[in-house]
């Protein structure tokens, strides 16, 4: 009987708690709480342009606010307004006609200049000291694969002793394991 009055309790407690989360949910889907809600103004189109910090903790602040910029001190103990005027109009450019993109064949060929630009300035810079370096370090353009190479070491048998790359160390660990399941 102790177990059933426990349960009923439980459950009943688990079902007010699903049903307070539903309820929160839902006002804050519909701005109840403060974030959307602007209880019955306009809400203001707020935007910071530029802060400046002139000492320990305080600053002067460039706020747009509805089409008026506003210049604020910042300090400790409050903000003050220093100035105000009209805020400028936002840069607009107008494209009259269609923006030509460029081909492919442009694209390519201006690739390849700057490649051609930089392939001369890397060479005025290497000296006969950096010339191993250099060619230790093959430079390529971007956007094109290496080529692959011819004189890739391959380690032999007696490098790959008891390695975990050799074929040798993987048959014994197998007949190790077959012998332990039969022995």
């Amino acid at each position: 009987m102790d177990t059933l009055v426990i349960a009923l309790r439980v459950a009943l407690s688990l079902g007010v708690v699903l049903a307070l989360m539903w309820v929160l949910h839902r006002r804050m889907q519909k701005g109840q709480f403060g974030a959307g809600r602007t209880r019955g103004r306009r809400s203001a189109s707020l935007e910071v342009v530029a802060r400046q910090g002139i000492g320990g903790k305080a600053s002067v602040v460039v706020v747009d606010v509805d089409g008026e910029r506003l210049v604020l001190g910042v300090a400790e103990h409050g903000v003050t307004l220093l100035t105000s005027g009209q805020a400028p109009a936002p840069e607009l450019t107008i494209v009259t006609g269609p923006v030509a993109l460029p081909t492919a064949d442009a694209f390519r060929a201006e690739l390849d200049r700057q490649d051609e630009g930089r392939s001369g300035l890397q060479s005025e810079a290497v000296t006969d000291t950096d010339t191993d370096a250099a060619e230790s370090l093959p430079l390529r353009p971007r956007g094109r694969r290496a080529a692959p190479r011819t004189n890739a070491v391959v380690p032999t048998a007696t490098q790959l002793q008891g390695s975990v790359l050799s074929a040798d160390t993987w048959r014994q660990a197998a007949s190790a394991l077959r012998s332990r399941r039969t022995g």
